[in-house]
């Protein structure tokens, strides 16, 4: 028996030898910014809510083959030369752009406007990304529309007119704009940054959330009590966004924003639908 397992944990370690050779080790690919993923993971989920289509299931792949090619661009933009970071590189832009023709073939170009319009924030974000300098909030919220517009353009493919894909582009925007905010504040009373600071990081903490709520009222609360259920929503988040800071372990933080995420998914969905 123990020839036996033996013999099977080496062929394992032969496979993972062979496999590493091609491409790198999964550590490597995967984004380690948890951030990021709820930046993907949120336009994404509410576009296929919002209008799931295969179209825009192709354009979530794809775009889920673009996040995941990030790391390995990073390295070979800084000069990294790893052949294996090369494939992985290549595989992720073949998937994205087959998955992207995919969609283009399904919807026609009707989803390609978003997408033109959210290039700039993309390209700002990927050259912050490989010169290493996605800690700004300015860098953060360009990241934070690129990503939106995934949500836009996923409505699009799915038959929706740009005005609808643009109110959700606006929302997811600026919720996760809100949310990036009170991170970064929170973060900053953590690190025991300086009084002057941690105010200069709370205006953008009263400015967002206060653009989120004035957009919900305005946009969203006529339209009946699902958006004025997101408005009162958005109000909470303000409230508690101002509240005094209190030391929390970082994954407690974690699991509570990404709960408090999560809702608040469900409840823009039901407002937007």
């Amino acid at each position: 028996m123990d020839r036996v397992e033996n013999r099977d944990q080496t062929l394992f370690r032969t496979l993972d030898t062979e496999m590493t050779r091609f491409l790198p080790p999964a550590r490597t690919l995967l984004p380690a910014e948890h951030g990021s993923w709820f930046m993907l993971g949120f336009p994404m989920v509410l576009g296929l809510l919002l209008r799931p289509s295969l179209a825009g299931g192709c354009l979530a792949l794809a775009a889920l083959a673009f996040f995941l090619g990030r790391p390995p661009l990073r390295r070979v933009l800084t000069g990294q030369q790893d052949a294996a970071q090369r494939r992985a590189l290549l595989l992720f832009a073949a998937l994205a752009a087959a998955f992207g023709l995919g969609a283009l073939r399904l919807a026609g170009p009707g989803f390609l406007l978003p997408l033109a319009c959210v290039t700039p924030l993309i390209l700002v974000a990927l050259w912050a990304d490989a010169r290493r300098a996605v800690r700004s909030l300015a860098v953060e919220l360009a990241a934070q529309g690129a990503f939106a517009g995934l949500a836009a353009a996923m409505l699009a493919a799915g038959g929706a007119g740009l005005m609808d894909s643009g109110r959700t582009w606006l929302f997811v925007t600026l919720v996760g704009g809100a949310n990036l905010a009170h991170v970064r504040r929170i973060l900053g009373h953590a690190h025991r940054l300086d009084a002057a600071e941690l105010r200069n990081r709370m205006w953008p903490v009263h400015g967002l959330h206060l653009l989120l709520t004035a957009a919900s009222l305005l946009l969203l609360a006529p339209r009946g009590i699902a958006g004025q259920v997101w408005s009162a929503w958005t109000v909470l988040l303000y409230l508690r966004a101002l509240a005094p800071y209190r030391p929390i372990p970082a994954r407690t933080l974690g699991w509570r924003e990404g709960g408090l995420s999560v809702l608040g998914l469900f409840i823009l969905w039901r407002a937007l639908a």
